[in-house]
């Protein structure tokens, strides 16, 4: 019996014994375990933090874009510039904006080598025009449609150059061509520039870089454009020193040009005569009514007189130059 309980005490011993000695194992494997996970996870937090906070400066990041454009540095100079502009100096923001738009202007058709493909499946677009259809609508109506003779491949292609605000444009002789709207340079700088620079990006976004003159023709109803000069007229009287006024005076003078000259397919006199016709009469009247006392009425209002007043057909062009009332240089 005593040989019989000490053999029994001996094995429960021993069973403590294996079990101590393989919880101890199993306690230092995961030691190791969790040792040899710490080095990844913290290496996981690095890179995190350091896509937070991107250590290249915008300058470096815009250099490498023009080695290697792609979506990919484009997303990195986007990112890095919306980080670090409000902490920059004012004309630092100002410089930056040039120096960008000078490398990614003539670069917006190198994103991803399938860009190609999408503009010969644009030219075959058949779309008709609408009459009194914006412009904005109407680049609505022609992307919803391109976009359904698309792959799916092709339309996430599409979709990711209109989140980079870059259409597809049809261009008389050219055909189709990528298009960088202003509103690109709107939402990533205006937000940090003067209260007058941030109209100037919103007008100018607003007009998209408007073909004016296309087929020998207006491509712009005269109201819109006596709209628009008229806008850029305020601008110029409400802000003299804004950072963009050699551009603000350039537009005044081009849409006050083209809405008093017209163009072959859109004149503005009857044929061998100094008479306006009576559809640009209508619209010279609705312009000075919507704008009383502007500059661009006083214009339209010269230029009729000096027309009336003229025994011979005259040279429209000097004609709109001499009338155009010169805003403050």
């Amino acid at each position: 019996m005593d040989k019989f309980k000490n053999l029994v005490i001996v094995s429960f011993c021993l069973a403590n014994l294996i079990l101590a000695c393989t919880t101890s194992q199993k306690k230092q494997e995961k030691v190791v375990k969790q040792d040899t996970l710490t080095p990844k996870v913290s290496a996981a937090v690095i890179q995190t933090d350091s896509l937070a906070a991107p250590q290249q400066t915008p300058d470096q990041l815009i250099a490498l874009f023009q080695q290697q454009p792609s979506f990919s540095t484009l997303d990195s100079v986007e990112n890095a510039l919306q980080i670090q502009l409000p902490a920059l100096p004012l004309e630092q923001r100002y410089k930056l904006l040039a120096q960008w738009q000078k490398v990614l202007t003539p670069l917006i058709n190198r994103l991803d080598s399938r860009q190609a493909k999408l503009l010969p499946i644009f030219d075959q677009l058949e779309i008709s025009w609408i009459d009194g259809e914006t412009t904005n609508n109407r680049r609505k109506r022609v992307e919803t449609k391109f976009q359904k003779g698309l792959s799916p491949e092709q339309r996430l292609l599409f979709q990711q150059l209109l989140n980079h605000h870059i259409e597809i444009k049809h261009e008389e002789e050219t055909g189709a061509i990528f298009h960088l709207s202003p509103s690109y340079w709107k939402s990533l700088f205006a937000s940090n520039l003067e209260k007058d620079d941030r109209k100037f990006w919103d007008q100018t976004a607003l007009e998209n870089d408007p073909v004016i003159d296309y087929d020998a023709g207006l491509a712009i109803d005269r109201v819109t454009l006596g709209d628009w000069a008229f806008y850029w007229e305020q601008f110029l009287k409400q802000y003299p020193k804004s950072h963009y006024k050699k551009e603000a005076q350039q537009n005044y003078q081009n849409y006050l040009s083209h809405l008093l000259v017209g163009l072959e397919n859109t004149p503005t006199t009857e044929d061998n005569s100094n008479k306006v016709l009576p559809e640009v009469a209508l619209d010279f009247d609705q312009i000075s009514k919507r704008h009383p006392g502007s500059d661009v009425a006083l214009s339209i209002v010269s230029f009729r007189k000096t027309l009336a007043a003229s025994k011979d057909k005259p040279d429209l062009l000097s004609l709109s130059k001499s009338s155009i009332i010169p805003l403050a240089k």
